[in-house]
């Protein structure tokens, strides 16, 4: 514990002080510093005048920033190691053995929690080939499935009218299919029905259709992005 000198509200003060470390213990038995409590104990109010305290206590530190009333406990957090879980279920736990014994859990804490741990866990060589193996797998399926080609007049099945316009209607969107493969329509313009339930008729081919449940040759005029949702490729495009 040492003496320190700082400023309350109106005068210079002097405290002892000492630092306090703080740890967790891991569940192997190790202990890991994770912070330490800058502790200040209140002595007395010395004066206003810094060249009166100077005087009085010349060889005891004056910092500058050190504010307080009384007594108080300053706290510092340290990061502790991100190979251990520090909290939850398997908290004190090496992430490697979770993983091996546990890889959801791991998966969900990656996405739910931050810092070190969810660091480590998205680094970690099983987690990464998790996902490139994911990848992989939606690459196949895309690879595999019929897609629409720019240029292409097919015949697809809207599973809905249109939807989410634009404000002056010069664009709207709808659900389709063609297939096994499902599909997001991008129309040029859409026309909106009134009445106790309304909606929008997607412009296709010129014209305002009601869409929901009809196949209708369509344009493709591009291919906006193919992507796998729930292991169904799913292709979105626009139509003339």
């Amino acid at each position: 514990m040492k003496q320190v000198i700082g400023f309350a509200t109106q005068f210079y003060t002097l405290w002892n002080y000492e630092a306090v470390a703080q740890y967790k213990t891991d569940s192997y038995g190790n202990h890991h510093q994770c912070g330490v409590d800058h502790k200040y104990y209140y002595i007395k109010n010395i004066s206003t005048d810094l060249f009166k305290v100077q005087s009085l206590h010349p060889s005891i530190e004056i910092d500058m920033e050190l504010r307080g009333e009384k007594s108080f406990v300053r706290n510092e957090k340290f990061d502790l190691p991100g190979e251990y879980f520090w909290g939850g279920k398997y908290a004190g736990k090496l992430v490697n053995e979770i993983m091996e014994s546990d890889f959801k859990y791991c998966l969900w804490s990656a996405q739910n929690y931050g810092g070190n741990t969810a660091k480590y866990i998205t680094e970690h060589p099983k987690f990464i080939a998790h996902f490139a193996s994911i990848e992989a797998e939606k690459q196949d399926l895309i690879h595999s499935a019929s897609l629409l080609k720019i240029g292409e007049v097919v015949e697809i099945t809207f599973q809905r009218n249109g939807y989410n316009a634009n404000e002056d209607h010069t664009e709207c969107w709808s659900d389709a299919t063609f297939g096994e493969l499902d599909i997001v329509v991008c129309c040029p313009g859409a026309k909106p029905v009134s009445g106790m339930y309304p909606y929008l008729m997607p412009i296709i081919n010129g014209k305002a259709q009601k869409t929901k449940g009809k196949t209708i040759p369509v344009k493709v005029i591009e291919s906006i992005q193919v992507q796998v949702y729930d292991g169904v490729v799913r292709q979105i495009i626009r139509v003339a």
